[in-house]
């Protein structure tokens, strides 16, 4: 016992984080700011620990209901830095709710927990644990501007698709528990391989998990929610679903179709590259008419899903480690953009895309890190989105699906459309007001980490690769 509890030792110091900042919330200052710089120093802690002590934890625990491996550890990474810039973003913004950011920063660190147990799965039960933690956090968050219609809207819309989506995948794993005997993934794939051919009921059951992981992840027919969620939840709480959320939905999603239903490879290859496929030209045509701008980032995001789908349906290493490194990149490049909307909302009151004009004269700091986040996302070299996108679509190559390359080359010109539309807002445009616009000391810092992730992976990637190469290859 001791030993299992060692290994998820980092998700059991974020508990005790979540549940700290709650007992502390009623002794807060008046502003609850104290908070804020309490769950970032918390969360930091153990980012630097994970950092130190991760490989000494991996192991199974809890007879197998918990896998620490590389592949986890480097999640670990991405969601504790997802949290602690999310959290940086969130101290201006939180003002608007003073009385209870006690509770919004425990329901983030609990959110954060739940991410980080989804890629640990070893079972379907500690999956689904995992995403019921990560989900019901997700849903009050949504809805936390509990005066403003919007923010009521996204998190009813959320919780109704997310209900829908959460018995889909449970039914799933009744079939499979009725047709294995059994809930372990090991468990599970040891019956599908001695059973010597595919049983359809197995199809079926297989069919449902992956509706319901390709909601949390945003996939075309299963995306409704997001362009109302994204727009009505509050902007840092829209980051973190769109990185956060995603980033866990496909590290579970890789786990369960890499190490459950491997041998089910010939029957899902197709379906995932399908999927990719329609999620691609959906989420970058969607965008073009938009014109708010969380909006368009809401259909910017399932677009970037998309690319996540080519590398998975390619089903090899290369693929695979395109998702954890794109992910890593996906991370600094949205979390740049949403700073960059969260700061200009906390002054002008407005997400729409035409109040940006002449953003670049009223502060260019803003105007640049904008500009850098989009053209990342849009794959603009040496960013890095650039080099993401590169190994996602050679990742495809390489398995001969060439039809879903030229779309997914096709669907980069298409965003780079809708991306120089804001850009050319922003340094094109005339000024309305010109009165400077205040960045927070913490958002300034924030943004200057944002853009340097952005730099860096783009200019030198081999390092980042070779750590995703390393952590996904515990998968083959």
């Amino acid at each position: 016992m001791i030993e299992s509890l060692m290994r998820v030792f980092p998700e059991i110091l974020v508990g005790l984080l979540g549940m700290t900042v709650l007992v502390l919330s009623p002794f807060a200052k008046r502003d609850r700011s104290d908070l804020a710089y309490v769950s970032i120093g918390g969360m930091a802690v153990i980012l630097l620990l994970t950092l130190l002590f991760g490989s000494r934890m991996e192991g199974v625990a809890f007879d197998r209901m918990v896998i620490i491996d590389s592949y986890t550890s480097f999640f670990r990474v991405i969601f504790l830095l997802t949290a602690i810039l999310v959290m940086t973003m969130s101290i201006d913004y939180a003002k608007y709710f003073p009385s209870r950011q006690g509770e919004y920063y425990t329901l983030l660190i609990f959110a954060t927990m739940g991410m980080m147990l989804l890629p640990a799965s070893g079972n379907f039960i500690t999956l689904f644990l995992s995403l019921e933690l990560l989900s019901i956090s997700s849903y009050i968050l949504a809805a936390y501007m509990k005066n403003h219609p919007k923010s009521v809207e996204a998190g009813l819309k959320y919780l109704i698709v997310g209900g829908l989506s959460t018995g889909t995948l449970l039914y799933g794993i009744s079939f499979i528990y009725g047709l294995t005997g059994t809930t372990d993934f090991q468990g599970v794939t040891a019956w599908i391989t001695t059973r010597g051919r595919i049983d359809p009921v197995l199809l079926v059951a297989g069919f449902l998990i992956l509706v319901g992981l390709f909601f949390k992840i945003a996939s075309v027919p299963f995306h409704v929610w997001v362009p109302d969620v994204y727009e009505g939840a509050p902007t840092p709480v829209t980051a973190f679903l769109s990185v956060g959320s995603k980033g866990a939905g496909f590290a579970v999603l890789v786990r369960v179709l890499m190490n459950v239903l491997i041998p089910l490879k010939q029957e899902w290859i197709f379906l995932v590259a399908l999927f990719a496929a329609l999620t691609l030209l959906f989420g970058n045509l969607a965008a073009i008419p938009q014109t708010n701008i969380k909006r368009l980032l809401g259909y910017s995001s399932i677009g970037q899903a998309g690319y996540l789908l080519v590398g998975l349906s390619s089903a090899n290493h290369l693929g695979v480690s395109a998702i954890l490194f794109y992910l890593l990149a996906y991370l600094f490049s949205n979390l740049a953009a949403f700073l960059v909307v969260v700061i200009f909302f906390r002054t002008t009151q407005s997400d729409e895309i035409k109040d940006y004009s002449g953003l670049s004269r009223r502060s260019p700091l803003l105007a640049s890190s904008l500009t850098l986040g989009l053209l990342s996302l849009a794959g603009v070299p040496p960013l890095a989105g650039f080099f993401g996108k590169f190994i996602l679509l050679g990742a495809a190559v390489r398995e001969g699906e060439l039809w879903l390359v030229y779309i997914g080359a096709l669907c980069i010109v298409i965003s780079l459309y809708y991306y120089l539309m804001v850009i050319k807002q922003m340094y094109m445009g005339e000024i309305k007001d010109p009165r400077p616009l205040p960045i927070a000391p913490s958002a300034r810092w924030a943004l200057y980490a944002c853009i340097l992730g952005i730099l860096i992976i783009g200019i030198y990637p081999s390092p980042f690769l070779n750590m995703a190469m390393a952590a996904s290859k515990i998968l083959f």
